[in-house]
């Protein structure tokens, strides 16, 4: 048995550790997506055949792998004379929460925990744009608080929809990214409809424009605790005018 450097004690097995090993197709999956990164949506990957040699492995084991890629979105197989492994055109936070989704549900976490976990990440994610001042970031919020007021319920759908993607993906962590734009993306499906009446818009819309300010400014507290607020805000209205819907368990996206 072989001994780990740091402490020299025995290394466990994969099985004594009680992890299931790795299959092949696996290890291939993940050699696949190494060579990936950096590389720009709807790039080609070399041909099943060059890759087989490359990874020394028969052509069943490499597909599997493939499909492994495919199915976490990670990968679209073309098929034709100029088909094969493309890199997803989406390799985002879509693929990522439909993957979580069904951890969810299994979980049974409802809609309600979803809103409840975003209460707690979109203010955090608000206060480290208005600390980081990403530049790209900070174009994008400008360009939102530009923009007029919603008129009718396809502009403010689409402006609602908009601010928060925005919030959801401006931490400039990777991390905290993915994991926020996916629970918005989760929540989305089912909850799009659950929007402030008309009386209520134009506050909802100054609030946003506001939160968005004080970012750009470089307000850190106040663009932190104005966003807690708002949240607070929706999930209190969501609460009281959809219970049902916030009480249902995710279902795979």
């Amino acid at each position: 048995m072989r001994q780990t450097e740091s402490t020299g004690a025995p290394e466990q097995s994969a099985q004594q550790r009680n992890v299931r090993p790795e299959k092949l197709s696996e290890s291939i999956a993940r050699d696949i997506v190494r060579e990936m990164r950096g590389l720009p949506p709807g790039s080609m990957l070399p041909p099943e055949s060059s890759m087989a040699n490359t990874y020394n492995v028969g052509r069943g084991s490499l597909r599997e792998a493939l499909r492994i890629l495919e199915v976490h979105g990670l990968i679209v197989v073309r098929t034709g004379p100029r088909g094969g492994p493309m890199v997803a055109p989406r390799a985002d936070s879509v693929n990522f929460a439909r993957l979580a989704s069904l951890h969810l549900h299994l979980t049974e976490a409802t809609y309600r925990d979803i809103i409840e976990a975003r209460l707690v990440l979109e203010p955090v994610m608000a206060r480290l744009a208005a600390e980081r001042q990403d530049r790209a970031v900070l174009e994008q919020l400008q360009a939102y608080v530009e923009l007029p007021e919603p008129q009718n319920d396809k502009e403010y759908l689409h402006s609602v929809s908009e601010f928060h993607s925005l919030v959801a993906g401006m931490s400039t962590n990777p991390v905290l990214d993915l994991y926020s734009r996916s629970l918005k993306d989760i929540y989305t499906d089912r909850i799009e409809s659950m929007v402030f009446p008309v009386s209520a818009r134009s506050k909802v819309h100054a609030d946003h424009t506001r939160i968005a300010r004080v970012i750009v400014e470089g307000y850190t507290t106040e663009a932190e605790r104005l966003m807690r607020a708002h949240m607070e805000e929706f999930l209190k209205f969501s609460a009281d005018s959809h219970p049902g819907i916030l009480d249902e368990v995710v279902d795979w996206r």
